[in-house]
């Protein structure tokens, strides 16, 4: 089966937004014209060749074009695309299908993941599968799969300190609040990943020869976490979440009510399937979050970053679905949905807290930079 994948959070320049993945059987308005049924090289030559006017002179191979069919049904079922889309896609169900899910997108996003967070959207009838297993997707389903293109990145440390000065540690919660919303949507590299890194950096050491053990380097994650948010880190999440609500009608009342909208949608009801099995490590972390720029925190991504990509990394969130049953196709739209509606007040929240740190900052450099592209 043929994929279909968009580059969802930003269309690129110079090709297609897509390759397909489910590709259907199209015979070709085009022929060879049809000849006499035999036709003599010359006179007296005694061999002909025969007319090639019965066969077909282009075709694509289906497999699982069922499915695809059923996707297209579904789309137009729910009104998420427009029934000239199928006319104006020459009646070819894999480019309705990829011209569809390019419409929804930019219908719903538009222009939020520029300079941002992007992301690449791929539906297809199967995931890879581990080593030594043939393991598969149910057979008729399909899954959809947003994988990393580009991290974001943001410094907050004067985020933090102008936070601060409203009241102490509403810098700190702020952050504390913002991470754990996140995860349960996307991994991100903050202080405690940092701190992580370090000790397995620390075991690998311990098992390396004597001799070698000079040549490592550890980042003192430690030093550069702010002492507010070391406390804070360790109140219950109700106590930061109730010390922000305070200043909802402040002067920083724009990022609050924003981290808000994150912590709300990470409240939601989410259906996103595991295919962790099936590749060689975890997601890679959709967001680095410094308190500045090359501190500590950010010298572990760097060091992190290296390797990203020499292996297998699973998608940030997949969901798998039926199209012929309406349950499990709303289930995977509004998972689907809320991961863009999630990323998308990130982008902007990740933008107004990079602006405030360039006027603020002693040094500066523009901050929207992406950390992290795709090899």
């Amino acid at each position: 089966m043929r994929r279909i994948t968009q580059a969802v959070l930003r269309r690129r320049s110079g090709g297609p937004g897509l390759v397909s993945r489910l590709a259907p059987v199209v015979e070709s308005s085009q022929r060879v014209p049809a000849a006499a049924d035999l036709t003599l090289l010359g006179a007296g030559a005694g061999d002909a060749l025969p007319s090639l006017h019965s066969v077909r002179s282009a075709f694509q191979i289906e497999t699982n074009g069922e499915i695809l069919y059923r996707l297209c049904i579904a789309l137009i079922e729910r009104k998420l695309v427009r029934e000239d889309l199928w006319l104006a896609s020459g009646k070819i169900p894999i480019v309705f299908a990829r011209n569809a899910i390019h419409t929804m997108v930019d219908r719903m996003c538009g222009a939020a993941f520029e300079n941002n967070l992007q992301y690449g959207l791929e539906i297809c009838d199967t995931s890879e599968p581990s080593y030594g297993s043939d393991e598969r997707a149910d057979p008729g389903s399909l899954l959809a799969m947003f994988e990393l293109q580009t991290a974001g990145f943001v410094v907050i440390g004067e985020a933090l300190n102008a936070l601060n000065e409203e009241e102490q540690f509403l810098g700190a919660a702020f952050y504390i609040v913002l991470t754990d919303a996140l995860r349960s949507w996307m991994p991100v590299y903050d202080h405690r990943t940092a701190e992580w890194y370090n000790e397995q950096l620390g075991d690998m050491m311990a098992d390396d020869d004597p001799e070698n053990r000079e040549s490592y380097e550890f980042p003192d994650v430690e030093k550069a976490v702010p002492p507010e948010v070391k406390e804070v880190d360790g109140w219950p999440l109700f106590a930061a979440r109730r010390l922000l609500r305070k200043h909802l009608r402040g002067e920083f009342a724009g990022w609050i009510e924003r981290l808000f909208r994150i912590v709300c949608l990470s409240r939601l009801h989410k259906d996103m399937a595991s295919v962790e099995n099936n590749y060689d490590a975890a997601a890679v972390p959709s967001l680095l979050i410094a308190f500045r720029e090359n501190d500590a925190i950010h010298a572990c991504w760097d060091e992190e970053a290296a390797h990203y990509y020499e292996s297998s990394y699973e998608p940030t969130c997949t969901v798998r679905f039926r199209p012929e049953y309406p349950e499990e196709f709303d289930t995977a739209l509004r998972t689907a949905f809320l991961f863009l509606k999630v990323n998308m007040e990130l982008a902007q929240l990740v933008n107004l807290l990079n602006n405030w740190e360039e006027k603020h900052a002693s040094r500066h450099q523009h901050r929207t930079e992406p950390a992290l592209r795709a090899a």
